[in-house]
């Protein structure tokens, strides 16, 4: 499609006042757009109007810069903190200090300073890092088995590994529920005689 024919809306939902901006041909389509990212239905749209200042953004990658939407009255939350971000950039620290927000990008999402996106790029890599470590840990606890599926890393906390063995129909899992390194060891039920069987055959095979 044609980006200049698009052209920017504000809708917003009128049950937690949540809002996003949508680029449509028409005011209709718009309100149908913006109801389905919002998880609302057409009749939940409290209103749909034009926002003329982001036309400019229509076909651009991530929309609307969030700082380009505080000067225009928007508010955001903080991907890491959830501090309040509006365009008097204003906030208050752990002791409940004034402070000077110097809010910073990163596409679509915005964080109240640098320290915060640091924050949270930190978690990220060391929930990262940690899923790593707990593919190789359960790999190497039971090379027997076969590892078929590993789920885990940011934004998940859970961390597992599903896996099969020889007579299993079903298989199990590895599971590090909270991320500390308690790992816990499932079977299916349909498969646990198999499992006991299969446990004692490779027992005895280890004590011979």
């Amino acid at each position: 499609m044609n980006t200049k024919s698009l052209k920017a809306y504000e809708v917003r939902e009128d049950f937690n006042g949540y809002a996003c901006i949508v680029f449509a041909t028409n005011s209709a389509t718009a309100r149908r757009e913006g109801a389905a990212e919002l998880d609302a239905d057409w009749e939940s749209i409290d209103y749909c109007r034009r926002l003329p200042w982001a036309d400019e953004y229509a076909g651009v990658k991530g929309g609307v810069p969030p700082l380009v939407c505080i000067e225009h009255g928007w508010c955001f939350r903080c991907m890491n903190c959830n501090c309040k971000i509006d365009c008097d950039l204003e906030g208050e620290d752990d002791q409940g200090n004034y402070i000077k927000l110097e809010p910073v990008e990163d596409g679509s999402a915005i964080f109240c300073s640098q320290s915060c996106k640091d924050e949270r790029e930190n978690e990220k890599a060391n929930r990262n890092l940690a899923f790593e470590a707990f593919k190789k840990s359960v790999q190497e606890k039971r090379p027997d088995l076969k590892f078929t599926e590993f789920t885990g890393g940011w934004p998940w906390i859970t961390m597992e590994g599903r896996f099969t063995f020889t007579g299993s129909k079903y298989g199990g899992s590895a599971t590090d529920q909270n991320g500390n390194g308690n790992i816990q060891w499932f079977i299916a039920n349909g498969d646990k005689a198999a499992w006991d069987e299969y446990e004692a055959k490779r027992e005895g095979g280890a004590a011979c």
